[in-house]
Parts: structure tokens; C-alpha cells; sequence
């Protein structure tokens, strides 16, 4: 009975995963398992071999996240936000780990990526889980910083995501994640899509709990970075209110979350 339940769960949120994919997610997680097994056994003491067993450890979450795909009216979206630390060609993204690393690699029209708060926030809860944040450069990088078999979302993707939410009697909410929320509000996450409260940074972080931020590509590149900004509608009370999707503009300085779309 509990494996019925448990099967009509998996499919009320329409995880889409190919054959193919299952067997390469179930895979990756065996070889994740055996790496941690190993890291946290003590059987591993050098220094460098504790940072490359870290890296391999990482390198297979983010391959992990990047299989995993949510289906939603005609879209396939990225089930978790963007976490990847190389380009689709395979170049390294430097990561920012303080707040003059940011900025300098804005100034200097550098590619760049960091967790909020450069790692975890002042209440030492993880962030990995929220994704990485990335600055604009990352984002119109040519090397490509959407994996193999996705894209960077248009403001059209956007558009189209909540015009069939609409169309399915649907808003936001059911996008929005159910956990995590800071403001008074929380998303009910029907759809699977789990958008998640994970903030910004600028010359800081900020919004963790409040905001959420995407990055949306344009081409030709402008002056300023396209993104939208999902929020609960604050002149309903809950659980009347309403998301709302609102597109901006930017520049270098901010870093924001990435949600890829299949190609």
C-alpha cells in the first residue's frame, strides 16, 4: 500500500525522467554514496586527496541536480536551480569567495559564481541547496553556462510559464516552494517546480526568505541583464494571495539564480 502511495506521489508531480536519465541519476547516486562512504571512513587523510574527493562529491550532486527535470504544460524545466561550476565546454567559473572577489570579477567583466553570503548564512543553515548565484558575465558567457540539452530562459519562457499556469487554473503559488519562507507567506508547490525563496547579492546578500530572483537571457546582450522577480501579491491576505511575476533589468553587479529549460 505505502509503495502505491508512494508511486502516485511521484506521479502527481510529474517528474519527467527518461529511462535513460533514471539509470544515469541512479548511477551517479551509487557513485556519490561510495564517495562519501569513503571520505567519511577516515581511510582518506592527505589533504589534496580530501579537497579531490570533495570536488568529485560535488561534481556528481551537480550532475545529479542537472538530470532532473519537472514537465508543465508544453515546458521542461530544471527541477532545482542551476549549481554547476564549469561552462558547457568544460572551463572552470571562478567562484567568488568574499565580497572584493565579486566585485573586482563584475569590474572586470569576469564570469563569476557564489553561494549566498559566500557559503552559509548567519543562521548556519546550508544554502548549497539553493543553487549557486551568478553574475551577469556567467550568464552571456559564449562558453555556455547551461548544460548540455538546456538553455538560459527568455522573458518569454517566463511569460509562458504563467500564462499556462493560468490556463490551468493555476498561479504561482503552485510554483512557489512550501518551505523556507521568512515573510509570512508560503507556496503550496503543486507543480513541482519548488522556486525557493533564495535571494540576491549585490556588494551583499540579501532577500534569503523573502525573494526570488531568476536571471532571464537576451540576445542581442544590452547594457543591462533582463530578470524576473517572483512575490506573493501582499494586498491579499494569505492563503488568498496570489504570486505575481514582474521582469526588470540590471547590471554586473548582482548575482541572481539560473532555472534552465530543456532545449
Amino acid at each position: 500500500m505505502k509503495s502505491i502511495l508512494f508511486f502516485t506521489f511521484i506521479l502527481s508531480v510529474n517528474l519527467n525522467y527518461a529511462q535513460s536519465k533514471k539509470e544515469q541519476i541512479a548511477n551517479l547516486s551509487l557513485r556519490l554514496d561510495s564517495m562519501s562512504v569513503i571520505l567519511s571512513s577516515g581511510r582518506i587523510a592527505h589533504e589534496k586527496e580530501i579537497k579531490k574527493a570533495n570536488e568529485k562529491i560535488s561534481a556528481l550532486e551537480e550532475q545529479i541536480r542537472t538530470n532532473k527535470s519537472i514537465q508543465f504544460g508544453s515546458q521542461n524545466w530544471m527541477a532545482e536551480n542551476l549549481s554547476v561550476s564549469t561552462f558547457r565546454n568544460g572551463d572552470l567559473i571562478p567562484q567568488a569567495q568574499s565580497d572584493e572577489a565579486w566585485q573586482e570579477a563584475g569590474f572586470n567583466k569576469q564570469a563569476a559564481w557564489c553561494y549566498y553570503n559566500l557559503s552559509i548564512d548567519s543562521l548556519n543553515i546550508e544554502v548549497k541547496k539553493y543553487g549557486k548565484l551568478y553574475n551577469s558575465y556567467a550568464l552571456n558567457d559564449p562558453r555556455g553556462l547551461a548544460p548540455e540539452g538546456w538553455r538560459l530562459p527568455t522573458e518569454g519562457d517566463w511569460a509562458t510559464l504563467e500564462n499556462q499556469l493560468f490556463l490551468s487554473e493555476k498561479n504561482l503559488i503552485d510554483a512557489f516552494s512550501s518551505e523556507g519562507w521568512t515573510n509570512g507567506f508560503v507556496g503550496s508547490n503543486t507543480i513541482g517546480l519548488n522556486f525557493q525563496a533564495a535571494g540576491w547579492r549585490d556588494v551583499g546578500c540579501g532577500g534569503l526568505g523573502e525573494d526570488i530572483c531568476f536571471w532571464a537571457y537576451q540576445s542581442p546582450i544590452g547594457e543591462s541583464t533582463p530578470y524576473v522577480s517572483l512575490f506573493f501579491d501582499e494586498n491579499l491576505p494569505c492563503p488568498y494571495s496570489s504570486g505575481r511575476l514582474v521582469n526588470r533589468s540590471t547590471n554586473w553587479i548582482m548575482g541572481f539564480n539560473v532555472r534552465c529549460v530543456r532545449e
